[in-house]
């Protein structure tokens, strides 16, 4: 990313000097042949610049065929540490760091019914989203059954190696969230890179809009709160996000399904949404790879 602001920085001001270059009245008192040389020198600063964005774009492109297209399972770079790996591993977070955008907030929706890689799935969303050093990951399953595996999802992050190996030997700091009806747990002690993980069902949904309205309403018959203080402003503060991050920027769908499956509605006012099934990628870390790419791509215009 930072060689594409210093390329968008320099090749204006490259253009600025191309087309103003020098006044009219030094002209005058400067020789044709030093003009020439000016301009050929302008000429040159640009055709470098867009030579040197061509080459960066066509080194992610390049890195993204790599890794995607060919017999190569993303999932497989975490799984050892031999130099070939270790290669492929550093050539994709380079890939994934250069993006021009990534998510502060990466959500993903589970497909109901299979439990058998539940821990698994979790383990490696959360050494993806390490790699790509995005802080904020809401894991989501209908039917509850992340929840229900919350101890063993908690006792795999201890020790998980390949979170280990994403963050480059260098463990984070996870604080594991079980939604609206729990507290939070703290799993490893306090690192360089700090990572928030929600474990999200049907009840952190429409149920958990209901019992605050239920709470409200309460609170308003015992009158401890009264009616007219309950706008919109005070609903979003009770709705914001547990760690205090905004909602999620990115939803991968991992999910042959077209529609979300209710997940809380107020949290995706702002999401781009990247829906995947199962069968079109060789295992999750695909899916998350092609969904950051994805997302690097589009413009936000916030509704201009």
């Amino acid at each position: 990313m930072s060689v594409t602001l210093w390329l968008l920085a320099f090749v204006p001001v490259a253009a600025l000097i191309r087309f103003v270059g020098i006044p009219d009245d030094t002209l005058q008192q400067t020789k044709p042949f030093l003009r020439q040389i000016f301009d050929g020198l302008c000429y040159a600063i640009l055709r470098f610049l867009h030579l040197a964005f061509a080459v960066h774009k066509s080194f992610q492109s390049w890195v993204q065929m790599t890794l995607l297209q060919n017999e190569v399972d993303v999932h497989d770079l975490l799984l050892g540490d031999r130099p070939a790996l270790v290669e492929e591993r550093a050539e994709l977070e380079m890939f994934l760091l250069s993006l021009p955008q990534r998510p502060e907030h990466f959500a993903v929706v589970l497909p109901d019914g299979h439990t058998d890689d539940i821990v698994d799935d979790v383990e490696a969303l959360c050494a993806w989203s390490g790699m790509a050093k995005i802080p904020r990951l809401t894991v989501y399953s209908r039917d509850g059954r992340l929840k229900d595996f919350a101890d063993a999802i908690e006792a795999r992050l201890r020790k998980s190696k390949i979170i280990s190996r994403a963050y480059n030997n260098n463990p984070p700091s996870i604080i594991l969230d079980l939604g609206t009806h729990y507290a939070k747990r703290h799993i490893t002690s306090p690192g360089n890179h700090p990572l928030h993980v929600s474990l999200w069902s049907r009840e952190d949904g429409f149920p958990a809009l209901v019992e605050l309205s239920r709470s409200l309403a309460k609170q308003v018959s015992a009158g401890t709160l009264s009616a007219k203080s309950i706008d919109e402003t005070m609903v979003a503060s009770l709705l914001k996000d547990p760690f205090g991050f905004a909602h999620p920027e990115l939803l991968l769908l991992y999910d042959d399904l077209i529609c979300i499956p209710e997940f809380p509605p107020w949290q995706l006012q702002n999401t781009e949404v990247y829906q995947i099934g199962q069968g079109s990628v060789k295992s999750l870390g695909d899916a998350v790879v092609r969904a950051l790419g994805s997302y690097a791509k589009i413009e936000k215009r916030w509704g201009k």
